[in-house]
């Protein structure tokens, strides 16, 4: 949570943190400023003090009423023009203002600490004035792992969206004609056409934007064996087919408060085959078993054990101890989802920290065959102290 960010910072023996970048594409930025902008603005904090936002002064007015931050403060407070103006490149100048900023607010006997992909070149400035820098590892990453309600509310709210979308785009399958050859096939204006893995985007896509989120990333659709390949999102001209699974990867953000959801559920139209029907029982015993231990305080690793077992005694490989599998598990039960569709905690192999209340996770276990496709059925939930509640309302159902 936002609120554990000085804890982090001290219990790490970090003075000071600086953040410059634009925020539609930083959730890190986001995440401390509530504050959505394209341009480059800086966000600066020592421990235990309240931060400060500098601006450029067209989003200053916008800034001071919408940021998360009380203390908005303008580029031309600290005489912004006059870096630009001396410098023999604006882009020059612009780093050194951002320096001379950072000096005045955070002073130059302690390091700031500023993030992993901080440019090489502001570095080079900074140090060049005098500034010393350290890299800030595991610090916002971490304080978002855990949820306040109205972050759990934003992600439940999403979730009602990938379940709307999703109820469109298996009814578009389960009323579609089949074809001689297994094709499916729906009617657009009176005419008979091919169902496609475009057409059902579109519906996903449609149903996003209409409720104020949108898919940033395709909606994976893969179909048929195609659907055994690893995040494979299906091309747009794919044809779907009846008795084959067809399985989809649902991740949307929200326009507003850029939280996303992520469900996944496969599906299959007409009789699916007896290794495709074998394959989906054992993954939703091993969805409903991993529902049934997650908890604070259970390692993440102690989840993925959980599935290895489950599967292998089903007699499906699986990737334990990093081996190279053909088919079966290939991947880890979960991960975390948040201002990210993927970030911590995680629920792998190497995952051996325990699992707090309030993280949000993904439950997915998945098996996966090149030769018939694969099975994927995966919840989000939030982690309480005495188990996990069950954000996704969508029934599981295969044949449809």
């Amino acid at each position: 949570m936002k609120t554990d960010v000085d804890r982090i910072l001290a219990e790490n023996g970090f003075g000071s943190m600086l953040l410059y970048s634009g925020s539609y594409t930083n959730v890190n930025m986001f995440y401390m400023s509530g504050f959505l902008a394209i341009d480059p603005f800086l966000y600066l904090k020592r421990v235990d003090e309240q931060p400060i936002l500098v601006i450029n002064q067209m989003e200053f007015d916008r800034a001071k009423k919408e940021s998360a931050v009380k203390d908005v403060r303008a580029t031309h407070d600290y005489d912004f023009m006059k870096f630009l103006k001396a410098a023999s490149d604006p882009r020059v100048g612009m780093m050194k203002f951002v320096a001379s900023v950072a000096q005045k607010e955070l002073g130059t006997e302690k390091p700031i600490y500023v993030p992993p992909d901080f440019s090489v070149m502001f570095a080079d400035t900074f140090r060049k004035e005098g500034l010393k820098i350290k890299p800030l590892f595991d610090v916002l990453d971490k304080a978002r792992e855990t949820k306040e309600p109205e972050e759990v509310k934003a992600i439940t709210s999403v979730q009602r969206v990938v379940e709307k979308a999703a109820s469109k785009a298996i009814e578009e399958i389960s009323k579609a004609d089949v074809g001689t050859d297994g094709t499916l096939y729906t009617r657009s204006g009176g005419k008979k056409e091919k169902l496609t893995v475009g057409r059902v985007r579109g519906i996903f896509d449609h149903t996003f934007v209409d409720n104020g989120c949108i898919a940033e990333e395709e909606t994976m659709i893969p179909c048929g064996s195609k659907s055994a390949i690893g995040h494979y999102a299906g091309k747009k001209t794919d044809v779907m087919k009846a008795n084959q699974p067809i399985v989809m990867d649902i991740f949307p953000k929200s326009i507003g408060k850029r939280f996303v959801s992520d469900m996944t559920r496969t599906v299959v139209k007409g009789r699916a085959s007896k290794t495709i029907k074998g394959m989906f029982e054992t993954v939703a015993e091993v969805r409903d078993a991993s529902i049934d231990a997650l908890k604070a305080g259970v390692p993440g690793k102690e989840m993925q054990e959980l599935c290895y077992r489950m599967f292998e005694k089903a007699g499906y490989d699986t990737i334990k101890g990093g081996k190279r599998i053909d088919k079966g598990f290939t991947h880890s039960l979960g991960h975390g989802v948040g201002l990210q569709v993927h970030e911590g905690p995680g629920l792998g192999e190497f995952n051996k920290l325990p699992l707090q209340e309030h993280n949000v996770v993904t439950i997915e276990p998945g098996l996966y065959d090149p030769q018939v496709g694969g099975v994927r059925i995966e919840d989000i939930v939030e982690v309480t102290g005495n188990g996990c509640r069950d954000l996704t309302r969508m029934k599981i159902a295969l044949e449809i």
